[in-house]
């Protein structure tokens, strides 16, 4: 029995075998970048800092807390969390030098 691109594999009873597994996701990883993002902007825009508040600090934590879940999952979310981090601190520097005296 041949299958199809549009047919499931199927095993020697003829029953289907479940689809495989995709990768494992990192979803701290994520989630650091995304605050990291949004630090950056309110770091930048004034605007932005008033409705969100500082979220530099969360994403530095949830990127370290991404960084050993990427180890312990072999590697994914590797780069997320690195962006997350570095994005993290940059709008930390942003929010920091937007406080200082002129």
């Amino acid at each position: 029995m041949t299958t199809s691109a549009a047919t499931s594999p199927l095993d020697q009873q003829g029953a289907a075998l479940p689809a495989p597994a995709g990768p494992p996701l990192n979803g701290l990883a994520t989630l650091a970048l995304a605050y990291g993002v949004i630090a950056v902007a309110a770091g930048l825009l004034p605007a932005v800092r008033e409705i969100t508040g500082s979220l530099a600090v969360p994403a530095i934590a949830l990127a370290a807390t991404g960084l050993a879940n990427a180890r312990r999952l072999g590697g994914a979310g590797t780069k997320q969390a690195a962006a997350g981090l570095a994005t993290g601190i940059a709008g930390l520097a942003l929010s920091v030098a937007a406080h200082l005296p002129a």
